[in-house]
């Protein structure tokens, strides 16, 4: 049975594993969203500083294989730093 895990696209270091499926993989992104959010605040960051681009994996028999792509814009809820709408 496959698992599922997030890997940091620029670094390639993996972030989560073990996952039980697709669905287990978006929550583990959200709490990874909420964790560096957190850590952002809690730094005195402004928003819209962090972009973090991470590949979803489906791991079978030991083989990884990108199953899907997801973008994290970290502090976007600040509206001082929104960038305009083109």
């Amino acid at each position: 049975m496959p698992s599922y895990q997030l890997r940091d696209t620029a670094t390639r270091r993996l972030l989560a594993h073990g996952l039980a499926d697709y669905a287990a993989a978006e929550a583990a992104m959200d709490r990874l969203d909420d964790e560096l959010e957190h850590d952002l605040a809690a730094n005195g960051e402004g928003a819209g500083r962090i972009r973090l681009r991470l590949d979803v994996e489906r791991v079978t028999a030991g083989t990884p294989e990108t199953v899907g792509h997801h973008v994290l814009l970290l502090g976007v809820d600040d509206a001082a730093a929104r960038m305009p709408l083109l």
